[in-house]
Formats: C-alpha cells, structure tokens, sequence
C-alpha cells in the first residue's frame, strides 16, 4: 500500500496560531529556528500533511508525535505505517506505505550538468545529455535517488553515483526498491516515490 499526499504550501498564513496549534514540539522548534517565510511554509505544510495522512490511516489526532533514527529518518512510533515528506518551492509532499519508503519532490529549474557528471553513474548522465529536454530528464533522475536513499534510510552514507535508478527498480543489500513517478497539477515539478517491495 502506498498513498501520496501533496499540497501547494503558498497560501499557508504562516501567523494563522490554528496551523501552528496543530504542530508537534518537535516542528514548531524548526519552525522557529527557520528564517526564510517560505522555507516556513514547506515545513508547516509538510506537518500539515502528515496529521491528514495518519490521521487517515492510523487514526491518530493531531498533532502527530514523530522521532527520527541514527540516519534522521522520520518514524512514528505510534503507527505501523512508513512515512517520508519531502518540498521544493510551493509544495510540500508526504508519502505512507506498509513498507519503507522514500519520497522527493523537485521544482524543475536549469539543468544543472556538471552536478549530473559529479553524482550520476555514466549512464544516469549520458541520459541527461541525450536528452530532449535536459531538465526534465535531470530532475528525473534527481528524485528517483533522493527517494532511492530516504527508503533506504541511509542517507548520504550512500553515494548517489554508486547506484543506478534507470530501471524501474533498484537494490541495497540484497532489497528490491521500486519507483513510481506522480504528477501535481503544476507540471514544473517533478515527484518520485521509492518503496521497498
């Protein structure tokens, strides 16, 4: 089971104390710490979608509690469910599943070729380059391994020129991973979930 759940965070009224209310200590202290009014947005949205998304599947009132592991992965000890957020500009995304997962969410701006040279495998940046529209096919990329080492777990402990995400699934010490690509309505972002089968 996989659900996704994304919202644009541009409208989010960042003094409105009936969003923050429905923050858990754990948000509201990076909230705080945040000084950029949109950054502000992303993280209250994402929250935001978590309380929707568990209060749905595991019928947990908000504010939901969450921690996160060694490597910084957010958990919820109170629900069975993964979950993983990600954002990028106006929108913000919260992906659950009966098994790990990874979710990422990227505006698509210029391409961006000598990051895809340093942290893509050759084919990963002969793909870019062969590509009819260079962005899209770098931000393709880009999203499949940030959701790729969220459902890992791992982090950057993984270096993202070590794994390929061509194909429609890729491995991690003997685990299968599987990508799904998902649209939002605007078609300037591209948006990619990585579960464990």
């Amino acid at each position: 089971m996989i659900k996704v759940y994304a919202m644009n965070v541009s409208g989010i009224d960042i003094s409105d104390s009936r969003l923050t209310e429905r923050m858990s200590p754990r948000r509201m202290e990076k909230i705080n710490r945040i000084r950029v009014e949109k950054t502000k947005k992303q993280s209250i949205g994402a929250e935001l979608l978590l309380n929707y998304a568990l209060k749905r599947e595991c019928q947990i009132e908000p504010p939901v509690i969450w921690e996160t592991d060694e490597n910084g992965k957010l958990f919820v000890p109170d629900c069975a469910f993964n979950v993983n957020l990600s954002h990028s500009d106006d929108y913000a995304v919260c992906a659950v599943s009966d098994t790990a997962v990874g979710v990422d969410i990227q505006k698509i701006k210029p391409a961006d070729k000598a990051l895809a040279k340093r942290f893509f495998t050759s084919d990963e940046y002969e793909y870019v380059l062969n590509a009819r529209n260079a962005e899209d096919a770098f931000f393709r990329i880009w999203v499949r391994k940030e959701s790729f080492i969220k459902a890992v777990g791992k982090g950057l402990a993984i270096p993202l020129s070590s794994f390929s995400v061509l194909g429609e699934t890729a491995e991690y010490e003997g685990k299968v991973y599987k990508f799904k690509e998902y649209s939002v309505r605007d078609r300037s972002y591209k948006l990619c979930v990585c579960f464990m089968l």
